[in-house]
C-alpha cells in the first residue's frame, strides 16, 4: 500500500506538464552513464538528464535544484545539515514518506566577472523504492546565469549513502561521469568577434568547501570563416590550467577539438557549456558553462 501510495504521489507530479517542449540538447563523458535528453518526471520537455539507459529523465530545474531549494529555504536541522523530503516533493509524497531523509543537499554561489553560477550538490540517502525513480546518486548541477543551461558531474551511490552528514558524493569512483544540458540550443552561429563568455569549471565538488573552475573564453566566428574558434583558460587553486587549444565552433553551434572538449552554444550563442577531457583519468574531467559577457 505505501508503494502504491508513493507511485501515486510521484505521478502527481507529472499532473502540471508543460505543453510546450523545450528542445534539448546536451553531452556528457559517458553517455551510457548519463544523458542530455527532454525531461518527462517532475516536468516535461525541459533540459533534463536520465541514469544508466533509464526511460525516466528527470527535469533539472522541476527536479533536484527545486526540491533541494525548498528543503534549503525550510532551514537546516539540528545537527547543521539541510535534508531532502517527501514534501518538498509534493504533499502527497511528505504524507508518505513523512520524515524520512531522501538526500543531503546544499546550494553554493560562484561569484566571477559579475556573474553568479549557482551550484546544487544532491547525496543520494536512500534507494528509490520504484524502478522508475532516478537512482541519482551523488549528482551536482551549475546552472548558467540567464539561461536553462546546466552542467555538473554524477557519481553512482557510494558505500557511505546512508551516513547522516557527508560531503563524499563519490566523485572518486571510476564511473564519475561529467556532463551538460539546456535548452535552446544555437543551430546557426551569429557572426562573433572576440565574444567574451565568463566560465565556471565544476570537478570533484566539495559542496562544504567550494574549489571552482573559472575563466574568459573567447569565441570568434564567421560564415566561411578560417579561424573559427574558442579560446582561453580555466583555472583554480590548486590544479593545472585547462587550455582551449585548436577548440573549433562549428556552424550547427557545437563546438570541439580533436579529443578532450566538446560543447555546445545556447540562446543566440548567449551562452555555452562542454565537458574537457585532458587529465588522466574520468576523476580529472571538467564541465563548464557561462554566460557571454
Amino acid at each position: 500500500m505505501r508503494t502504491q501510495a508513493l507511485a501515486l504521489a510521484i505521478a502527481t507530479s507529472l499532473l502540471s506538464l508543460s505543453s510546450v517542449a523545450a528542445t534539448v540538447t546536451g553531452g556528457s563523458s559517458d553517455a551510457g552513464k548519463v544523458a542530455a535528453k527532454q525531461s518527462n518526471l517532475f516536468g516535461s520537455g525541459n533540459a533534463g538528464l536520465s541514469f544508466n539507459g533509464s526511460s525516466t529523465v528527470i527535469d533539472l530545474a522541476g527536479g533536484p535544484v527545486g526540491q533541494a531549494n525548498k528543503a534549503i529555504a525550510r532551514g537546516p536541522e539540528s545537527n547543521g545539515k539541510t535534508y531532502l523530503k517527501g514534501k518538498d516533493v509534493n504533499f502527497l509524497a511528505g504524507v508518505v514518506l513523512g520524515d524520512t531523509r531522501i538526500a543531503q543537499v546544499w546550494k553554493n554561489n560562484v561569484s566571477f566577472n559579475g556573474d553568479t553560477t549557482t551550484i546544487n550538490s544532491v547525496r543520494q540517502m536512500i534507494v528509490p523504492p520504484l524502478p522508475f525513480m532516478p537512482d541519482f546518486g551523488g549528482l551536482v548541477i551549475g546552472k548558467v546565469e540567464g539561461s536553462a543551461v546546466y552542467f555538473g558531474e554524477w557519481a553512482p551511490k557510494g558505500a557511505n549513502y546512508t551516513d547522516v552528514a557527508s560531503t563524499d558524493l563519490n566523485m572518486g569512483s571510476s564511473s564519475r561521469t561529467v556532463w551538460f544540458s539546456g535548452e535552446n540550443p544555437t543551430t546557426s552561429m551569429p557572426n562573433l568577434v572576440n565574444a567574451k563568455y565568463n566560465v565556471v569549471g565544476i570537478n570533484q565538488h566539495n559542496p562544504e568547501n567550494p574549489n571552482a573552475y573559472t575563466g574568459v573564453l573567447t569565441a570568434n566566428y564567421a560564415v566561411g570563416g578560417s579561424n573559427n574558434r574558442l579560446t582561453g583558460n580555466l583555472d583554480r587553486s590548486g590544479s593545472a590550467s585547462l587550455g582551449f587549444d585548436n577548440v573549433v565552433i562549428n556552424h550547427n553551434g557545437t563546438f570541439g577539438n580533436a579529443g578532450n572538449v566538446s560543447g555546445q552554444f545556447y540562446n543566440n550563442a548567449g551562452a555555452l557549456a562542454g565537458i574537457h577531457r585532458a587529465g588522466a583519468g574520468v576523476q580529472d574531467d571538467v564541465a563548464f558553462g557561462g554566460a557571454r559577457q
